[in-house]
């Protein structure tokens, strides 16, 4: 490409798109070389395609269970993962956003690419699910193109909706907004996509729907001003989704820019009402905790996805997996303690001995009990469902009880890993010791 050619609106954008994709392969390529390649990738890929053959020829037995709504979630949850994409640079914002024209055609492109990368997922997703859509549900090419054509279209939606929110809102409001309008997104695509299935009329309205809110939105979007620090963000939340499983505890992570409020802001609040240094410390890694969006993001869906596992297992299971579920949550949140715990600006405070032992079980606490209790909730209120009458009484027994159980699977798990704690300490001394 000729420099001068460059360096107008298109050619610009496609050299951003190629070196947007360039940057997350080299990435990838640090990782995939040829021992993972050789012991990993080909055999995974070698499984993975006898597998999908043998679906073809001898179906699995869960092909039975699948029904058109299962299909409708899955692509309905793939396409709400959508975000706009402007490809925007750090840089435009010298000079390069003064200028309407190239604004427009950059913005243009984004559109495009947003909509045609929504496409391919589809249409992916959908291939991998013809075994499902031939042998159970015995779709024609026709209905399975419509259904990933108005997947396109609801994901496209859904990433000028997600765009809209996220720059008129912050903290937990964004997140509570983004989830409950997912939540409707959701709803309202299942009930149409069954409504309209095998009636061309009812999926033509469909189609008509989401290809005027498509138009609508990318009216405004387009119109609307001061979204250059929205694009800049979202381009790097773009780039961390796409290397966060390699770079994780990794400085290769781009850091979000700093006008990003937290999700809960306490500065200069107290959490405990006692100010002792037990309090201290534990009010410090909860604070931590509450800033970051994932965090809260990653329990409300271990909340969610707990509740479900309770309301959907048997009484009797369901009454054993509760305090498996809580001890696991607890191992997760010893680890994030221990994760912290390390930091270099954590670990350079001058705390006094066994300090941050006596904290962590208060600080655990914090965020274990509510989300005990809520699945302490999910189980009173199956019983209640189930049996009907005297029963109900079980909705707060349960509450209350899951108060109390968790208070007692968090001390003895404080008790466990203090133990653990002191064999290590004297393994370690014993090792060290001279011969």
């Amino acid at each position: 490409m000729r420099p001068l050619r460059r360096f107008r609106p298109l050619p610009l954008a496609a050299s951003r798109i190629a070196g947007f994709w360039l940057e997350v392969w080299k990435c990838w390529r640090l990782t995939l070389d040829w021992t993972v390649q050789l012991y990993i990738a080909l055999p995974a890929l070698f499984v993975g395609a006898n597998m999908y053959r043998d679906a073809w020829q001898h179906p699995p037995e869960w092909f039975a269970i699948v029904t058109p709504q299962t299909v409708f979630a899955l692509l309905g949850a793939w396409m709400l993962r959508a975000r706009l994409r402007t490809f925007a640079d750090p840089g435009d914002g010298l000079f390069l956003r003064r200028n309407r024209r190239w604004t427009t055609k950059l913005l243009a492109v984004g559109f495009a690419y947003t909509w045609l990368a929504r496409l391919l997922l589809s249409a992916a997703a959908a291939g991998l699910l013809v075994p499902v859509l031939d042998i159970r549900l015995h779709w024609t090419f026709g209905t399975g193109a419509s259904l990933v054509a108005a997947s396109s279209l609801l994901g496209y939606v859904w990433a000028l909706v997600r765009d809209r929110v996220e720059r008129r809102r912050s903290g937990w409001s964004r997140i509570a907004v983004s989830w409950l309008i997912r939540a409707g997104l959701m709803a309202a695509w299942i009930a149409s996509m069954t409504a309209a299935l095998h009636r061309p009329v009812l999926l033509a309205a469909v189609f008509a729907l989401l290809l005027g809110a498509s138009i609508a939105l990318t009216w405004r979007r387009a119109l609307a001003r001061g979204t250059f620090m929205q694009e800049v963000a979202a381009e790097d939340e773009a780039y961390v989704a796409c290397v966060r499983i390699l770079l994780q505890n990794s400085v290769g992570i781009r850091n979000k820019p700093a006008f990003r409020k937290p999700v809960f802001s306490l500065a200069g609040r107290s959490v405990f009402s006692k100010r002792e240094m037990t309090q201290r410390i534990a009010e410090l890694w909860l604070k931590a905790g509450l800033r970051e969006g994932e965090n809260i993001r990653l329990l409300i869906m271990l909340t969610l996805l707990g509740m479900a596992a309770l309301l959907l297992s048997p009484l009797p299971l369901a009454a054993v997996l509760w305090p498996v579920l809580g001890l696991l949550v607890l191992f997760r949140l010893h680890g994030q303690w221990r994760q912290w715990e390390q930091e270099r600006f954590v670990s350079m405070l001058p705390w006094p001995p066994g300090a941050p032992g006596l904290a962590e079980p208060l600080a655990r606490s914090f965020f274990f009990l509510p989300m005990f209790g809520l699945w302490g909730l999910a189980l009173g209120l199956k019983a209640a469902l189930m049996y009907g009458g005297a029963w109900w009484i079980a909705v707060p027994a349960a509450v209350a009880a899951g108060w109390a159980l968790g208070k007692l699977l968090n001390g003895g798990m404080t008790a466990f890993f203090k133990s653990r704690s002191r064999k290590r300490q004297d393994n370690r001394e014993r090792s060290e010791r001279p011969v």
